[in-house]
């Protein structure tokens, strides 16, 4: 339980201090999560107790880390850029396996924990976009003005922490509404009569709040993740046979989402969408970046330029803006590609298949609601991550980027519940 809360504090960190695209914040956070592996290393070594639950699906990620060491490693000269990008790989790891070796009530600690961050997210984006509002903290924003970004500087980082936090709650009420309506059977008689369903009813209310931000983050593929990663869901649970008609109350829910975002204003979001075609500096230009990025490949195909090197490589072959380098692929497929090489990039989408797999698992195979409730949420996650990334680097960010590693750890956690039963 300790460590669960430490790890909650991590992460609430993380996303509340600009999404941690900072130098000192990226420091904090490994620092603090190295501290903590030791610390519990340590603890487990004096008690004679296991530290550590392996699962075969963190083989890719532990090979892809050893890669990138000894790539820097090779690269001395290497600027600070990718010291801290190495030590947030290790730290995302670090959580990885610490929240897979968590008890089951540190387990349901830590999915509560990512609803919270998810409300909390939401209500502050809601207020800038609804008031007008274009602080973060004490910063006054310049860019995004009066769009919902929460505390995170950029909204396609944002949707995606919101894509992450959404779907990590609906797997938190998907386990109380199996543990509430145990016959199977869902109605509106018994959500109104049930003990304990204004719970959920509170949840559901907060999680319609989520969907509303994402809308107002104005981040298309934000948008086109969160009906994909829905929809994925909604598939899933049919498929899954859990519950008669909670497939059909996925899609109500998501049809609340929509008339709430027509009722306070959609318009601007379609004119997002109608300009699809007009906007250059978003869409022609991205593409001409992409075009100049892949060029970076040719020179070491196989293991790339180095973690965290895209943007002090990139200036060389830049053509969009020359004067101003750009630090990201905005595709991080494309991205890691440049840094890691087809070897690093293979190895990630591995173990996105591995997570992917034991995540279906999760769902189909077991009869623990809490099992089955993650391994929906994570289901859901990996399909907006895997959409969202195609146009963006929410990835590279650590605050995005410590949630998605800690609902990957309790994806594997509760895999581990599931065997036990």
């Amino acid at each position: 339980m300790p460590t669960a809360i430490f790890v909650i504090i991590i992460a609430f960190f993380a996303v509340f201090a600009w999404g941690s695209n900072e130098p000192w914040a990226m420091a904090i956070i490994a620092i603090a999560t190295l501290g903590l592996g030791t610390a519990r290393l340590s603890l487990a070594i004096w008690r004679k107790t296991q530290c550590i639950k392996w699962n075969r699906a963190l083989i890719p990620l532990i090979l892809f880390l050893l890669i990138a060491t000894i790539q820097y490693g090779l690269k001395p000269a290497a600027p600070n850029t990718s010291t801290l990008y190495l030590l947030i790989a290790f730290s995302l790891i670090i959580i990885i396996i610490l929240v897979s070796s968590e008890s089951r009530s540190g387990t349901k600690l830590l999915l509560t924990g990512l609803f919270f961050l998810g409300a909390f997210q939401a209500l502050y984006g809601l207020i800038q976009y609804l008031g007008a509002c274009n602080f973060i903290w004490n910063y006054y924003k310049t860019a995004y003005r009066d769009l919902a970004t929460g505390t995170l500087i950029n909204r396609n980082h944002y949707s995606l922490l919101m894509n992450l936090c959404m779907c990590s709650s609906i797997g938190l009420l998907f386990y109380k509404a199996s543990r509430q309506f145990i016959s199977g059977k869902i109605t509106l008689r018994l959500i109104l009569t049930v003990p304990g369903s204004a719970r959920m009813l509170w949840m559901v209310f907060w999680i319609v709040l989520m969907g509303l931000a994402i809308f107002f983050s104005m981040s298309r593929m934000g948008i086109a993740a969160l009906v994909g990663s829905i929809g994925i869901i909604v598939i899933c649970v049919k498929a899954a046979g859990s519950g008669r008609r909670i497939a059909t109350m996925g899609i109500l829910f998501v049809l609340v989402i929509f008339a709430a975002a027509a009722y306070v204003g959609i318009d601007e979001i379609v004119a997002r969408y109608e300009d699809l075609s007009q906007e250059r500096e978003a869409n022609s230009d991205r593409v001409a970046m992409w075009r100049d990025a892949w060029k970076m490949i040719r020179e070491n195909a196989w293991f790339g330029q180095g973690l965290g090197m895209f943007q002090w490589t990139y200036q060389a072959y830049e053509t969009v803006n020359p004067d101003k380098p750009a630090r990201y692929a905005h595709n991080d497929y494309l991205q890691i590609l440049i840094e890691t090489g087809i070897v690093g990039l293979g190895l990630l989408l591995w173990f996105f298949v591995a997570v992917w797999r034991v995540a279906v698992k999760n769902l189909r195979d077991s009869h623990d609601p809490l099992v089955k409730g993650i391994g929906l949420a994570t289901i859901g996650a990996l399909t907006a991550i895997a959409l969202q990334e195609i146009t963006d680097f929410g990835l590279y960010i650590p605050g995005v980027a410590v949630v998605a590693s800690l609902i990957v750890g309790l994806n594997l956690r509760a895999r581990s519940l599931a065997l036990k039963n």
